[in-house]
């Protein structure tokens, strides 16, 4: 344009208009007119406003159970009034134990229920969902203390939860410290010291037996059991009575208030009840409950008992007492109005009335913790509990006017289920499983649902805990006592139909009970109760399934075909009415689901309320992939859709032709200009509709899949980040594997193939889990799955037998993929074992001629692996070469070993491995220099295979730096010599060291080694290489002294990022109680602003090499944060333009981001130079900043943020977090740089259009009336 306007302004002499001016006044016009036709015509693709940060953020909440999952549920009025008890309700859930009550065995032997062993106990949550949507409506801490490093693989919870009818949920951890929860909203409304309260001086050492609380509820009062910590832990046991108001002790009646006890020992009370040990000698507490609330009497049950060799509690009916005590309110001297107890008698059980059958279960030994009791009314107790032997149930009914037994029965194994080993637990309901058979006059039969859990016998190597329904007598005593069958069991149809958990309303005479199917998918299935075969003399009850309509899928098949689909853990019955029932259905697997049963006489429907992905809260990895296509809508055709998968890279291939692109173009013109498209496109110039929202989600790069992997509970999780988190699919892996790894990305390694660089789509991933070998004779397996990482669809699987442990793992990946192929995949993985093999996943002869290239490819020197193992503290460099004579055609033959480059040791007796952090696989670096203020270059080393190692000190080291008698600098420790001497390292301790022999004028010089051991470095930060195997720096920090490290406790937890040539870490400095961040940046040199130069440049290495290259220049610094840190990320761009931005998770649960700059070690301490300010450096301050405003988490609370994971979209400006690892799982958009490549937040669409249309015309108009002057013009 400016071309042709020089020209229009020599032509101003012209008596007619030239044609240069004609064409260049059409051309003004031209720009507008094919900007207008380009907008029209091309696929819209609106752009990105920066007024929309935050609208895709979702945080996705879990109960907080990690892999233990829930144990303890029940159902609680969310108001004190009585009359609103059915209206608003939530649902507490906890781990801890089922019944709270329960008699805690004290365990000898491993066992394994489950949970997660050698690892730290963190979970200790207490959470209230809503029971219509599933929503976690609060979440709480129940524990006072960190959890601790057990060793055992059994899950022993820190806290008990006890759930009282309205309002408030208590909960009891393992300090003694009794709270009270707000049901409606989670707010804390008690907090107590109970074994502060009862032991000021902590004089007599009072623990909780077996080291788990205990809750007893009676209404008016809770209690707890305690004993004093002895050796041997076969002491008596106290029980303490709590006020529920306050959480009070109670104290005994008839004593100063002062001076009162408040302990009821259970030996006393056996001794006023007149029981004497027998073979049973330590006395305990069993349970306790409400007799008469009006009189407020309530009833003490209490027993003697033994331990068996595994530490379980032994016992007998007959060993036992009951003791009933009233309560009493009393005022005290300052006014206040406190309970009291009384003790009203104590009586023994009798049981000896053979006639009754209770002389023959009264001697048989019983386990004290599966003892349950049924309270009909306030006349008679039923007691269950398993033998000894697990093989039998024994039930007996207590007159409690009398403490005598009118009822015995012991039901054997075989009754119960045919196919059981061992019986496991008894749960019974005591609101709401009441069935009343027959009201006529002087009857009054009622019958108590019990459900009776036990093992399955024909999986020995993984028993399958099932369940049997069963009834039990809880008449009123007014049956005659030649009855000698109280307990029913209601028999279904097929015994092959397995129960997993059964939950049963009353009033609508249903069962709904979790069942497996044909096709693996555990289902929710009705069942109704012949309740009327209760009054038939031979009472054989059953029930019979009934059809239904609705979704009843409780846990999908698994995608992997594999060994387990999720197993059901418990059902809980929420809600019982004559017209519906509610269940709430928790799984072994993660996952919680709802259902609501509506049945009347025409019909019968089940609703899937809500799903709880509970995996959730206990995720270990994430990965992201591009949903670089839409995902497919579950179809009825299977097969088709498994078809489509097959072909879609193939078909994005064949669209990218040139001749296929043309057709494109053709059709999308059609569509304009007859399909509608111009006025489609007009509207989308205006209005942004969702549908073109979610084309420009996947145009930008914003639609992820996210893939998370839960190691605990064996499972896979994808997320869609583009619809606020939706679960996409899901897939189990073997439930019985030590651990479960992600393989993605990695070498690639390029074959001749039809795809050439490997397609379009890198979604295709390896799911590896790891199962120890049973038995010397059985050797461990590796089982993987190749699967579609954006629909979770397996193309393959395999279990492979492997020589030893698996200790690295080496993705690579490759283009070669053909659906016909059984156990092809496009993704590989070399495995490295303990006793230095290879193996290759999958185990394909074309999978090794994929590995002999990455060892043997052209311009590389070769394969490199290396291992770290933590105990020993040994660091192997190997490499990966071809044996000589192996042939790659052979699967299973193992043509590869391992030739060892270089070996590290880490004195496991001086320090101790905590940590192992590795670069970020794929980061794009803008630059590989820093350009300084005064346009010199500061190089930045780049080296792929860094990685960094964090030990930390041992006790023995600390208390082994002691100076030398000789006066020297030198103490009696090689170690910390070499430390101080400084050969690799730098020290941040703080102190620094005078010349020897300064002092003040006339001050005597005092020796320079007197406070050798004040700042003796605890954390050491080692940069190795993991090619060569060589220390490349080392950085030291005396992060603790002596007295702050034990024995057993867990390490010190530091969290380390890697990015370009920066090291980022924080850690717990105990010394300074804060925070510490420590950065290291690492550097080749430096080129002078004249160094390089038209005719000069300096001397360059052009390659690499991790066995020649020098050390790098390295610049640390530390920084303070206020906030404890428990995790560490970075942003990613596209293109690495944007500035960086570091992520710490902090353990007030919040996400925030720090800039780079903030944390640049060449930040100076003295006033800015000119040159630095041009650079943009800032002053250095030793606390790092808080800003609100970069506070990514915003109003979210992230609890327990363990990682944060990052990826690039494809606009530069923008970066995708998301932070997992707690309870919780976090997703957020950033712009590091901000929005400089974003439309204003005020930006106007609508007027856009409207001024371009209306350009457009006015041109048209002005170009008319010119040309009308002209022709005036000329004719005049």
């Amino acid at each position: 344009l400016h071309a042709d306007q020089t020209q229009i302004n020599d032509s101003r002499t012209m008596n007619l208009p030239s044609p240069t001016l004609l064409f260049s006044r059409r051309l003004l016009a031209a720009p507008f007119f094919l900007a207008l036709l380009l907008s029209l015509t091309t696929q819209q693709v609106a752009a990105l406003h920066a007024d929309e940060a935050g609208l895709n953020d979702f945080l996705l909440k879990s109960a907080g159970h990690g892999d233990v999952g829930v144990t303890y549920a029940r159902l609680v009025s969310m108001s004190h009034d009585p009359a609103m008890y059915n209206n608003e309700k939530v649902w507490v859930t906890s781990q801890s134990g089922e019944h709270p009550s329960a008699v805690v065995d004290e365990l000898l032997e491993e066992g394994n229920d489950g949970g997660a062993g050698g690892e730290n106990d963190d979970y200790c949550a207490i959470a209230g969902r809503n029971v219509t949507t599933g929503d976690v409506l609060w979440r709480a801490n129940a524990c006072s203390s960190s959890g601790s490093l057990s060793i055992s693989k059994r899950f022993i919870p820190r806290h008990t939860t006890l759930a009282s009818v309205y309002l408030t949920v208590y909960s009891l951890d393992n300090t003694g410290i009794l709270r009270g929860w707000n049901s409606a909203n989670g707010n804390l409304v008690l907090d107590a010291d109970i074994l502060a309260n009862i032991d000021v001086n902590n004089e007599n050492g009072f623990v909780f037996p077996g080291g788990v609380p205990r809750m007893l509820d009676a209404q008016l009062a809770i209690g707890t059991v305690v004993t004093k910590e002895e050796k041997g832990g076969q002491n008596d046991e106290s029980l303490v009575l709590l006020d529920t108001g306050g959480g009070q002790p109670i104290k005994e009646e008839g004593y100063h208030h002062q001076q009162s006890t408040s302990l009821l020992s259970a030996k006393m009370l056996l001794g006023k009840a007149k029981v004497s040990a027998k073979k049973y000698g330590r006395a305990r507490i069993i349970d306790m409950h409400l007799l008469d609330e009006e009189a407020a009497r309530i009833a003490i049950w209490v027993g003697w008992s033994t331990n068996d060799g595994d530490g379980k509690a032994i016992s007998s009916f007959s060993s036992m007492a009951f003791v009933e005590v009233a309560l009493t309110p009393k005022p005290t001297s300052e006014g206040r109005i406190v309970m009291v107890y009384q003790i009203v008698r104590a009586m023994p059980l009798n049981m000896l009335d053979s006639a009754s059958g209770s002389a023959a279960v009264a001697s048989t030994p019983i386990m004290l913790s599966s003892l349950r009791m049924v309270h009909p009314n306030d006349q008679t107790v039923s007691m269950l509990a398993i033998s000894a032997t697990n093989t039998q149930v024994l039930v007996s009914t207590i007159e409690i006017s009398t403490t005598k037994s009118k009822y015995g029965q012991a039901v054997e194994i075989d009754i119960l289920h045919p196919y059981w080993r061992s019986i496991a637990s008894i749960h019974v309901d005591n609101t709401r499983a009441v069935v009343n058979t027959d009201t006529s006059a002087g009857k009054d039969s009622s019958y108590y649902v019990v459900r009776v859990a036990g093992l399955d016998d024909r999986y020995p190597t993984l028993p399958r805990r099932t369940e049997s329904l069963l009834m039990l007598d809880g008449s009123s005593g007014q049956l005659s006592s030649s009855a000698t069958n109280v307990f029913h069991r209601v028999y279904g149809r097929d015994e092959e139909v397995h129960q997993d958990a059964l939950a049963y309303c009353a009033d609508m005479g249903m069962v709904l009970a979790a069942s497996r199917d044909e096709g693996a998918q555990t289902l929710a299935s009705p069942f109704s109760i012949d309740s009327e075969a209760l009054q038939q003399s031979s009472r054989r009850v059953t029930w019979s399934p009934q059809t239904m309509d609705g979704d009843a899928i409780i846990v999908p098949s698994s995608r992997g075909g594999g060994t387990s689909p999720g197993l059901i853990k418990y059902a809980h019955l929420v809600e019982c009415s004559k017209e519906s029932m509610t269940v709430i259905f928790t799984t072994l697997g993660g996952m919680t689901t709802a259902f609501r049963f509506e049945s009347d006489s025409e019909s019968t429907a089940i609703k899937q309320l809500w799903s709880s992905e509970e995996a959730l809260g206990s995720i270990s990895s994430a990965i992201f992939l591009d949903e670089t296509h839409a995902m497919a809508e579950s179809s009825g055709n299977d097969v088709l859709a498994d078809g489509n998968a097959d072909d879609e890279e193939e078909k994005a291939l064949r669209n990218l032709q040139f001749f296929n692109r043309i057709q494109s173009q053709l059709s999308s013109f059609k569509n304009f200009v007859l399909g509608g498209g111009a006025l489609s496109s007009l509207a989308s110039l205006a209005l942004l509709s969702d549908e073109k929202k979610a084309e420009r989600g996947v145009a930008f790069g914003f639609a992820k899949i996210s893939v998370l992997l839960s190691e605990k509970l064996h499972r896979i999780i994808a997320l869609d980040t583009a619809r606020k988190g939706r679960v996409v699919w899901s897939m189990n892996l073997h439930p019985r594997a030590s651990w479960n790894k992600l393989v993605h990305g990695g070498q690639f390694v390029s074959l001749n193939g039809p795809h050439g660089n490997g397609g379009v789509h890198d979604h295709e991933m390896l799911a590896l889990s790891y199962v120890d070998g049973d038995s010397s004779a059985s050797s461990a397996l590796v089982e993987w799955k190749c699967f579609d990482g954006t629909s979770g669809r397996v193309f393959s699987s395999e279990t492979i037998p492997v020589s030893s442990s698996v200790v690295q793992i080496v993705p690579l990946r490759t283009s070669i993929h053909h659906a016909h192929e059984a156990k092809s995949c496009r993704q590989l993985a070399l495995l490295v074992h303990s006793d230095q093999s290879v193996s290759v996943v999958p185990d394909t002869a074309r999978s090794y001629v994929i590995v002999d290239e990455a060892v043997s490819a052209a311009g590389q020197n070769g394969l490199f692996v290396h291992t770290v193992d933590k105990k020993s503290g040994e660091f192997h460099a190997l490499r990966v070469s071809r044996k000589s004579g192996s042939e790659l055609q052979q699967t299973g033959s193992n043509p590869f070993e391992l030739v060892t480059v270089g070996t590290t040791i880490f004195d496991p007796s001086q320090e101790k491995i905590v940590n192992v952090a590795y670069p970020r696989r794929g980061e794009v670096i803008q630059s590989p220099s820093t350009v300084l203020g005064d346009d010199a270059l500061l190089l930045k080393y780049l080296n792929p295979h860094l990685m960094v190692v964090v030990t930390e000190a041992t006790k023995s080291f600390l208390s082994g730096v002691e100076p030398l008698s000789d006066g020297s600098d030198e103490t009696g420790n090689e170690f910390y010599n070499a430390l101080v001497g400084g050969q690799y390292s730098s020290s941040s301790s703080g102190q620094k060291r005078k010349p020897l022999g300064a002092s003040k004028p006339g001050a005597e010089v005092s020796s320079s080694n007197a406070s050798t051991n004040a700042a003796t470095p605890s954390l050491f930060i080692s940069l190795v290489d993991s090619v060569s195997g060589q220390i490349l720096h080392r950085v030291s920090h005396a992060h603790a002294l002596e007295s702050d490290l034990t024995e057993g406790t867990a390490a010190t937890r530091v969290p380390v990022v890697i990015s370009e040539n920066w090291v980022v870490y924080t850690f717990f400095n105990q010394r300074t109680r804060r925070t510490d961040v420590g950065v290291l940046t690492l550097h080749e040199g430096m080129i002078d602003k004249n160094g390089i130069t038209a005719f000069s440049a300096p001397e360059q290495e052009l390659s690499f090499s991790s066995l020649e290259s020098a050390k790098p220049i390295v610049l640390s610094k530390t920084f303070g944060m206020a906030k404890a840190v428990t995790s560490l990320g970075v942003t990613t761009t596209k293109a690495g333009i944007s500035a960086k931005q570091f992520l710490f998770g902090t353990a007030n649960d919040q996400v925030i981001s720090i800039d780079r700059r903030m944390l640049d070690p060449r930040r100076p301490n003295g006033e800015l130079k000119e040159s630095e300010k041009m650079e943009g450096l800032i002053r250095y301050a030793p606390l790092l900043p808080i800003v609100p405003l970069r506070t990514p988490s915003h109003i979210y609370e992230v609890s327990s943020v363990q990682s944060i994971s990052s990826a690039s979209a494809n606009v530069e400006s923008q970066s995708l977090i998301i932070a997992y690892g707690g309870p919780d799982v976090f997703f957020t958009r950033l712009a590091p740089s901000k929005g400089f490549d974003l439309l204003p937040d005020d930006f106007n669409r609508g007027l856009l259009s409207v001024v371009l249309v209306g350009l457009i015309v006015s041109l048209n108009v002005i170009q008319r009336m010119n040309k009308k002057k002209m022709v005036s013009t000329v004719w005049s």
